[in-house]
């Protein structure tokens, strides 16, 4: 009976191996995939004084050869390394990738704001503060927020007498969120007390949100120019996330 035991448990773990050998394989990222996933970030993109810094196509990243990637993540958002080859050897190159449209970004070695578009737009915004802010541009223009609270790299800016608060990215505003009734979407006029029929009418949502759903999380709700409005916990967030 004990051989038997350990013949199923010896079993079990050959089983494990092999499962765990085979899931290693899995992830390793062949060149044709990095490729692929450089298709996504493909074009020119500029820093915030309008230089064009990268340029990205047909396998290519500023003239030079993609050939090697790892640590990729997610579809879109996502990040991961790019390695180019260079005249005087290999680069590598961690890139992250968010937004849409007028908002699409670029966040190149973690720390550099890249943009498609120069100069770069936005179409609302709160108390002066719009999406693709920087963080110390929000503070030039608001001042030292009540608080701040720092969660896995990201800060949230509480401005809590004006009613609302700011998430930034690598120093790069991604959400405004209205808190209290004195924080209103400058564009609309509208807060956390109007209706979901005003919201509607206004910026003409491809579907009705449920106003007896208004205090729970409903998906984010496209206002074109790549920025999305959602709702809850009795809370209104613009952002560039679409999930």
């Amino acid at each position: 009976m004990k051989c038997r035991v350990k013949l199923f448990v010896c079993m079990c773990f050959s089983i494990l191996c092999l499962f765990f050998t085979l899931s290693v394989e899995a992830y390793q990222t062949s060149l044709d995939s990095v490729i692929y996933v450089s298709q996504k970030i493909a074009g020119d993109w500029y820093d915030a004084n309008g230089n064009k810094v990268l340029s990205i196509s047909n396998g290519y990243i500023n003239g030079c050869r993609i050939v090697d990637g790892t640590d990729f993540a997610g579809g879109y958002p996502g990040l991961g390394v790019f390695i180019i080859q260079e005249a005087q050897g290999r680069k590598a190159i961690h890139l992250e990738w968010l937004g849409f449209d007028e908002h699409k970004t670029l966040i190149m070695n973690k720390k550099d704001q890249l943009t498609s578009k120069f100069p770069k737009e936005h179409y609302e915004s709160v108390h002066g503060v719009y999406l693709g802010m920087t963080r110390q541009q929000v503070i030039d223009l608001l001042g030292i927020p009540n608080s701040i609270d720092k969660i896995y790299g990201r800060e949230i800016l509480k401005y809590t007498d004006l009613g609302f608060q700011i998430r930034t990215e690598y120093n790069m505003v991604t959400e405004i969120t209205l808190t209290g009734n004195g924080a209103r979407l400058d564009k609309s006029g509208l807060g956390i007390d109007s209706s979901m029929v005003d919201y509607y009418n206004f910026y003409q949502f491809n579907k009705m949100p449920s106003e007896l759903s208004k205090d729970k999380y409903q998906l984010p709700f496209s206002i074109g120019h790549g920025e999305f409005i959602f709702f809850g916990g009795n809370e209104v967030s613009l952002t560039i996330y679409n999930t």
